[in-house]
């Protein structure tokens, strides 16, 4: 017999189109010979809802969808994820749909953290194993497979293959260590497993999809597209899913560039933009997200301004024109210099002098604001912040300047990221110039100014943001790796002070396990710091303790 996995991309809280796409995929499964049709997680509500689950009319409307949806599924079986409502209780679950009503549904056991905000665990006699096709299946859900608990309950019903509806966020590596993950938990339950993944951008979030099937044994059957809806046929015999060719290994920039690309176009297109606005710098920041635009949404839907001051160099005007004319979008210029004279002539009376350093170029920033935000104002169009991660952790940003904006497609990508990016990008047409990739990077709010003047060199600085921040690392353990105890601690830090900046920050796709947001809750007010004396003599002291205790 087979199964349909219905890999798609769909929009929080439109419940309504929701359930006509699922119900879309179902039908032309079993016209394909599908005997059940598998779908993601939360699949008619759209991944993740968040606080609508929160909200007892939106779970009341969830529960009609759901009933209009059963009344129409006429053949074979379709499993929908939905937010099931039982004695005030409310349960992430899954409904078997089959001879036009709901028949079964399934509970989530296994529940994340973020589950458990609006979840309760459902019990071991939730557990729903049914036949079809002469197979015995059974029905789990995302974080189920954690634990054995869940699959031993089902193998003990005879269950022959698994059914996973899954929602997982993409992450920078998944693309080669979530198949081995799932290979490893295939064999160690001793069951096959078919998983459907949703795919697109949803705020902050974005799916890869590459929905899989896996065999008892480990392997990997099946791996279906990602980045792109997706209908997929998987023939199983004896609970096992038969094997075909999987789809070409891609690159790690690759998948990174494509989560950025699918979370920009999403996030503009369920939004309802009709496009986006960018000042265009000359530096690699500005032109990397450019590029991302004009793949996510066209180039006549972007629109480019240059925004020079008596600093801009000539090279990153005519880098940024040349660019623009490479890529077929709108690019114009505003001199800022008038501005900038009437701002500073207007504040001189309470500035005691001329104004310092800082405050003319943050003033600078605010300017380039004021006008882009005029404009996105205007004519709709979403405002593209372009700062990077590497800058968000050590505070080398504007409030109110550089980080306003409606979107950041930069937020959780450093700045070794956004080289790779570019010159990844340029491997498939040369489209951002290579002055731009060679030269020192710089704000240009002053003469001769570099990025370098105030922060440690990137190359130091991404080691210290990819160690401390996002694997949770301590500080001995980075000098350890040759970090320079001077740009550890200053780095260490900036990072602490500049916490008030990130959270006032643009939105943006989050691609790391430790993306600044959600994933990232320190205090803005706090007066620790990490000693990274006594993280050496701690550290010390534990190998000392743990080799006696050997």
């Amino acid at each position: 017999m087979q199964i349909a996995v219905a890999q798609l991309n769909l929009t929080v809280g439109a419940l309504d189109a929701n359930a006509r796409r699922l119900l879309e995929a179902h039908q032309l499964a079993c016209r394909a010979g599908a005997r059940v049709t598998l779908t993601p997680e939360l699949s008619l509500t759209g991944f993740p809802p968040q606080d609508l689950l929160l909200r007892r009319a939106f779970l009341n409307d969830c529960v009609q969808h759901l009933q209009a949806l059963a009344a129409q599924v006429d053949q074979g079986v379709l499993l929908v994820g939905f937010p099931e409502v039982d004695g005030g209780q409310c349960y992430n679950a899954v409904a078997l749909l089959r001879r036009s009503k709901v028949r079964q549904i399934y509970r989530k056991r296994i529940l994340c953290a973020d589950d458990k905000r609006y979840f309760k665990k459902g019990e071991a006699t939730s557990s729903v194993v049914f036949s079809e096709g002469g197979t015995r299946f059974v029905v789990l859900c995302g974080d189920d497979l954690v634990k054995p608990g869940p699959v031993k309950a089902a193998l003990a019903a005879g269950a022959q293959c698994g059914l996973v509806a899954d929602a997982r966020a993409y992450q920078i590596d998944d693309e080669s260590a979530y198949p081995a993950w799932l290979s490893v938990r295939a064999k160690m339950l001793g069951l096959p497993l078919i998983v459907a993944q949703h795919v697109g951008g949803q705020d902050t979030q974005v799916f890869m999809g590459a929905s899989m099937a896996v065999a008892s044994s480990g392997v990997c059957a099946q791996r279906w597209p990602a980045w792109h809806e997706a209908l997929a046929l998987v023939r199983v015999k004896r609970g096992e899913p038969e094997a075909r060719s999987n789809q070409a290994q891609e690159s790690g920039e690759y998948h990174v560039y494509q989560a950025l690309v699918t979370a920009m176009h999403d996030y503009v297109q369920k939004n309802g933009f009709p496009g986006v606005v960018m000042g265009l710098s000359g530096g690699v920041d500005s032109a990397l997200v450019l590029a991302l635009a004009v793949d996510a949404l066209g180039a006549r839907r972007v629109q480019t301004f240059m925004l020079p001051s008596p600093y801009t160099s000539a090279m990153s005007l005519e880098d940024a024109e040349a660019m623009a004319q490479e890529l077929g979008v709108a690019h114009h210029s505003i001199a800022l210099t008038p501005l900038m004279a009437a701002a500073t002539k207007t504040l001189t009376p309470w500035l005691d002098g001329a104004p310092h350093a800082l405050t003319a170029q943050n003033l600078q920033a605010r300017l380039r604001a004021l006008l882009l935000m005029g404009l996105s104002n205007q004519h709709n169009w979403l405002l593209l912040a372009t700062g990077n991660k590497s800058e968000a952790a050590v505070g080398y940003s504007t409030l109110y300047g550089d980080m306003a904006g409606g979107f950041a497609p930069l937020k959780d990508v450093t700045k070794a990221w956004v080289y790779r990016l570019a010159r990844y990008r340029n491997t498939l047409g040369r489209i951002i110039p290579e002055r731009i990739l060679t030269r020192a990077p710089s704000a240009e709010l002053a003469y001769g100014q570099t990025d370098q003047d105030a922060l440690p060199p990137y190359e130091t600085l991404d080691v210290i943001i990819e160690g401390y921040v996002e694997r949770g690392e301590d500080a001995a353990a980075l000098l350890e790796q040759g970090v320079s105890r001077k740009h550890l601690k200053e780095t260490l830090h900036l990072l602490a002070v500049s916490e008030y900046k990130r959270r006032q920050a643009v939105p943006g796709p989050c691609i790391t396990a430790r993306a600044f947001g959600d994933d990232w809750r320190y205090p803005m007010t706090s007066k620790w710091r990490e000693s990274l004396d006594e993280s050496v003599a701690g550290k010390k002291k534990a190998e000392k303790k743990a080799k006696k205790g050997e």
